[in-house]
């Protein structure tokens, strides 16, 4: 039975219990990460015979099977079988289209979304993924794919293999294979004791195998580093991530942004990956291999105090060490573009204009590693100004013209997520829109300042903010009161000099607690100077 968007899926009248098929089960997920397994794996999912007997909670179990053995085709098989069956399994709808998110398949996430939604409730649809792409560029339009030979097609592949062999080298001797158990929930690598080959790269990308590098050579160089961004334990179960998706969604705006920043005003090469995991990973490649202790200077004096500004993600820099010791090969990284064998999920490269692999290999292709004398200078320069990294022109430029906005984004994390939401064009929660107008709002310049940030977004109506600000009243929000809005904790990381109302706005120098009254009217020349100012803003988005 075909299936469009307008089609209503009703429930089979029952659910057949896969106890009759648990053997089956077991031996899909004893089955080894290597060519047998896979190779047993794919010729079970062949017979749809059992497939359709079995459970919704057993067919989730099936398609992650069929993901961490790098079977995407057959995974979205399954979990279209999987939401025609069992339409009300809010979890089948939810991975399904999760998986085309990842995968870049937009115009297949805009159908089944579709489906889903006329199966299940608008509160649920709410949560699930939205299409990175407009519709109206999508839905009803065949593309024209690009038609190429057979030796073009071969020599773009062999192109691809070698930038990211370049991109993201290792130790020349051994790199591993990833492998996972299961049925004990445990996971590792196996060292592979020979050179990487053009081969075990096309593997990778294909999603057959999963292969990480060692950073270190054996004279304790490296050619890229990178800090690893994980979630906090508790915050890995699915219940507790959803309860508190609103700080873990604005700490990874935060993050990225700032760190991406402080790399570029570095002058270095950053290269921003969803791991696939429970995080993400910044890699930092250089042309020329540099002492792993010069890579460990910079980075640990990139990511400074940023670790304390966020509570739900831990960061760390690989590699760990300075220098080899013992036998051992060092630390190991996962190489990207890769599927997670024990989530069953494909890493991305953030910056890429989507997630299908081509466009991941065109935003490669920009990419300029940092020269290994850059990373020396910084490493020594950065001992001799006790971190102050020398700021990029275009960010020392916004610093002159909205000193406020980076002294705040610098010394309060909580407004420096709120505004890195803003800046990544994100629309604000209610509380955030609150958090933002009650402190910025009191500021001298605080419509210059506002219209700023808020012309980033998609919906930005300068009317309508005018009128908000001009709603602003009482005193600064305060700190605890902040915290308290974005749950947080009682805990203040601020310690002002001296007694005094505490709040964000004492960080801005020549900042008056005095209450100036506010209108959306214009009642003098300053008040028209900083409207034509406003304006100047709103203009500039489209240039």
């Amino acid at each position: 039975m075909s299936i469009n968007a307008n089609t209503r899926i009703t429930p089979q009248p029952e659910k057949a219990p896969s106890s009759d098929y648990q053997l089956l089960l077991n031996r899909l997920d004893k089955a080894p990460l290597n060519e047998d397994g896979n190779t047993f794996v794919r010729k079970a999912l062949k017979e749809p015979q059992w497939l359709s007997r079995i459970d919704d909670r057993a067919m989730l179990f099936v398609a992650n099977i069929a993901q961490q053995h790098g079977l995407i085709k057959e995974s979205l098989t399954i979990y279209t079988a999987l939401n025609s069956r069992f339409p009300d399994c809010e979890e089948g709808w939810q991975q399904h289209l999760e998986i085309l998110n990842l995968m870049g398949r937009q115009e297949e996430l805009i159908r089944v979304r579709a489906m889903a939604a006329a199966c299940l409730p608008a509160v649920t649809m709410k949560n699930l993924p939205r299409a990175l792409l407009p519709a109206d560029n999508i839905q009803g339009v065949e593309r024209e794919e690009t038609v190429t030979g057979p030796f073009q097609e071969l020599r773009r592949e062999e192109e691809q293999v070698a930038l990211f062999m370049r991109l993201f080298q290792g130790r020349e001797d051994a790199f591993a294979r990833q492998w996972v158990n299961r049925q004990e929930n445990k996971q590792g690598y196996v060292p592979m004791r020979r050179p990487m080959q053009a081969g075990d790269i096309r593997e990778h990308l294909a999603g057959h195998r999963t292969y990480g590098i060692y950073l270190l050579d054996q004279d304790s160089q490296v050619h890229t580093g990178v800090i690893d961004i994980d979630l906090i334990s508790r915050l890995r179960d699915r219940k507790q991530a959803a309860k508190e998706r609103a700080s873990i969604r604005r700490e990874t705006l935060y993050l990225l942004k700032r760190l991406s920043t402080l790399a570029e005003d570095a002058g270095l090469c950053c290269i921003a990956e969803v791991s696939g995991g429970k995080g993400y990973h910044l890699w930092f490649p250089v042309r020329e291999p540099v002492p792993a202790a010069v890579m460990r200077r910079v980075l640990i004096q990139l990511t400074g105090k940023i670790e304390e500004d966020v509570s739900c993600f831990t960061l760390e820099i690989f590699p760990k060490q300075d220098h080899l010791t013992g036998k051992g090969f060092g630390n190991l990284v996962k190489l990207p573009l890769g599927i997670h064998r024990s989530s069953g999920k494909p890493s991305t490269l953030i910056m890429a204009k989507d997630r299908s692999q081509s466009c991941q290999f065109d935003y490669l292709a920009q990419i300029e590693a940092t020269e290994a004398q850059t990373m020396l200078r910084l490493a020594t320069d950065l001992g001799k100004t006790s971190g102050q990294l020398l700021i990029h022109p275009r960010h020392a430029a916004r610093a002159a013209k909205y000193p406020e906005l980076v002294t705040l984004e610098q010394r309060c994390s909580m407004l420096g997520q709120i505004m890195a939401t803003l800046q990544s064009a994100k629309e604000l929660s209610i509380r955030e829109e609150k958090i933002i107008l009650g402190t910025l709002g009191h500021l001298p310049r605080a419509r210059l300042l506002l219209h700023h940030l808020f012309a980033h977004l998609p919906e930005y109506s300068r009317p309508l903010l005018d009128y908000k600000i001009s709603r602003v009243r009482g005193t600064v929000l305060g700190c605890k009161r902040i915290h308290s809005l974005l749950e947080q904790g009682s805990d203040l990381p601020c310690d002002f000099a001296g007694k005094g109302y505490p709040h964000p706005l004492r960080h801005v120098e020549g900042f008056s607690d005095e209450i100036q009254p506010k209108s959306e009217k214009v009642e003098n020349l300053q008040d028209a100077i900083m409207c034509l100012k406003t304006a100047i803003v709103q203009v500039e988005r489209y240039f």
